[in-house]
């Protein structure tokens, strides 16, 4: 059953959530796009403070079509004690490009339901180049959640094709508790929350909520416990 990803973007977050059942702190700079990615001192302390209490991830930024700096930022985070390093795909032709992206860490590969979602091909060149897994989000958080750029059946179809090779799966994209039991139902590996955490639920930026985390984590514990009771 999914478990729960939660993104934060400092240490004074990563206190908040150290103590949750959230399964998966993901380390992002919301202020700057869609997977802004903190800078490298600030990821070290709070990778530090988590102390592998937590799997962890982090964003590399929204970079161009750049083997080179890819290559670079994805170095810089594979010598810290980061678990997961997730790479935007803002066009097709970053496939080819990250196929040829190799780090000791694991990789995944976040696709946007605002600009494409990959063809079953697409994710087989990532499985074969060594990807651990893959993802759906939004890049324009200003232009609605994630379900009103696709339908059910294409992230139904997506996280199929990915469990099929073997691949985690995530969903993400301005998600709320509204979503919690169409998502469940979809059963991806993770679903991922930044928004719904929130002080300000329509400030991504605003300071995470300790009383929304629970609220979710609640959420998708009954979500979860209906489906298998039905």
């Amino acid at each position: 059953m999914s478990k729960i990803l939660a993104s934060i973007k400092n240490i004074s977050e990563a206190k908040i959530l150290i103590d949750t059942e959230i399964d998966i702190i993901d380390l992002k700079d919301p202020s700057n796009g869609a997977l802004g990615k903190l800078e490298n001192n600030d990821i070290k302390d709070i990778i530090n403070f988590i102390d592998k209490k937590k799997l962890t991830s982090s964003t590399i930024g929204d970079l161009p079509n750049n083997k080179d700096l890819i290559s670079e930022i994805v170095g810089e985070l594979s010598n810290t004690d980061v678990d997961f390093i997730k790479i935007g795909v803002y066009e097709n032709n970053y496939i080819n490009t990250l196929s040829k992206i190799k780090s000791c860490k694991k990789l995944i590969a976040v696709f946007f339901a605002d600009k494409f979602l990959p063809t079953n091909e697409e994710i087989l060149i990532l499985k074969k180049s060594g990807f651990s897994g893959v993802m759906i989000d939004t890049s324009n958080k200003n232009s609605g959640n994630l379900f009103n750029h696709v339908s059910d059946i294409d992230v139904h179809n997506f996280i199929l094709n990915a469990k099929n090779l073997n691949l985690l799966t995530g969903i993400a994209g301005s998600i709320n508790s509204s979503h919690i039991n169409q998502i469940v139902k979809l059963n991806p590996n993770y679903m991922g929350f930044r928004g719904a955490l929130c002080e300000d639920k329509k400030m991504r930026s605003s300071k995470i909520s300790a009383t929304n985390v629970n609220n979710i984590v609640n959420l998708v514990k009954i979500s979860k416990n209906v489906i298998i009771n039905a």
